[in-house]
């Protein structure tokens, strides 16, 4: 019993240490705070409008 709470927490340790980057990383993707920047450069990108491809 003693060795199933042993491998428990060294199997939570190891994911903690593991993922927290990952995680880390992640975060702002899922938290939306890109979000913003994106409509702003999509927004500028279709304001801008298309080249005049006829003219050099």
């Amino acid at each position: 019993m003693i060795w199933l709470i042993a491998l428990v927490l060294f199997l939570q340790m190891a994911f903690h240490w593991l993922l927290e980057p990952v995680i880390r990383l992640l975060t702002p993707l899922f938290e939306l705070t890109l979000l913003p920047w994106l409509l702003a450069i999509t927004g500028l990108w279709l304001l801008a409008g298309h080249r005049n491809r006829d003219q050099p």
